[in-house]
């Protein structure tokens, strides 16, 4: 067998490949086989994993009832019971496998514990894809932290510790998906005046997971430097993200400026494009939505056209 096989109809594709296709984490797929039975590959003399058309559409199913709120641990009997056509007759409440993890995470946060801060984010990236971990668990902790730390003398402290250990963690995961992938290159930024850029990360690490090598540059960069930076490194196009605190107009100006500046598609996501998405669009930006994988979506689309 080919172990190079990686484009569409060859029907044998390696953990990379596989891993570029669907945005699961090769971490994860190990996982999900060892810990699981989900997916059982076939394997090469040499012991390395080799994927059908069938285990790839099977990772898409069960990518399915994970964001439909079921427990990992629940996914095998319902694939098995349902078929190719698996859907869960009794789904578990929305954010249901994450309550632990998070109840998990606030108990070390409350005595700044990063080694178990560590070993809850660590096992839960281990099982799920980080789109899911961002949405159902990070960003709520995040929020949660942002909206208690009046109350709390340890607040803003407490909200800085776990920021600080989602920039490093979640910036060494980034580095080491880099480093594989093979894909199309993308400048990621956070426009002048923004400075939250931990969403922006997040979505970061789902692209390079899904084979983009990511260029993270940061936050608060003028237009002309992300410009320049994305033709210097050669990207196929650039994302930004955009807080909930910008205003239309200034908005609407910095896109534009970007959109010109950078002679490529540009591409916005963030709570900032939900709010002023008809300032996104005359601005001649792309907006994303807030679900990564639709963003991951509208990303290959637009990529793919260019």
């Amino acid at each position: 067998m080919n172990e190079s096989a990686n484009q569409p109809g060859t029907g044998v594709y390696p953990i990379r490949a596989v891993c570029e296709a669907t945005g699961v984490h090769p971490v994860t797929l190990r996982a999900w086989e060892r810990r699981y039975g989900l997916i059982l590959p076939m394997r090469t003399g040499k012991g390395h994993r080799l994927y059908s058309d069938a285990d790839v559409a099977r990772i898409r199913r069960v990518l399915a009832l994970l964001e439909e709120g079921v427990p990992v641990s629940r996914v095998r009997p319902l694939l098995d019971a349902a078929g190719p056509r698996a859907h869960p007759a009794d789904p578990a409440p929305t954010g249901a496998p994450f309550q632990d993890y998070e109840q998990r995470l606030l108990a070390a946060l409350r005595v700044f514990d990063e080694p178990a801060l560590d070993a809850v984010y660590n096992d839960a990236l281990s099982l799920y894809p980080v789109s899911l971990v961002a949405a159902k668990l990070s960003t709520p902790i995040l929020r949660r932290l942002g909206e208690a730390w009046r109350d709390d003398e340890a607040g803003i402290a407490r909200e800085h510790f776990f920021s600080t250990f989602l920039r490093n963690r979640i910036g060494a995961r980034l580095g080491q998906a880099n480093r594989t992938a093979t894909g199309p290159r993308l400048l990621a930024a956070c426009p002048s005046g923004e400075h939250h850029e931990l969403g922006l990360m997040q979505f970061a690490l789902a692209a390079a997971t899904a084979g983009y090598r990511v260029v993270m540059v940061g936050s608060d960069l003028p237009p002309g430097q992300i410009g320049a930076a994305a033709g210097a490194a050669a990207c196929r196009a650039v994302v930004l993200s955009v807080s909930s605190n910008s205003r239309g107009a200034t908005l609407a100006r910095l896109l534009a400026e970007v959109v010109a500046a950078a002679g490529m598609p540009v591409l916005a996501g963030g709570a900032g494009v939900q709010r002023h998405r008809p300032v996104v669009e005359e601005a001649g930006a792309i907006p994303l939505g807030a679900d990564f994988s639709d963003a991951l979506a509208t990303l290959a689309r637009v990529v793919r056209r260019r």
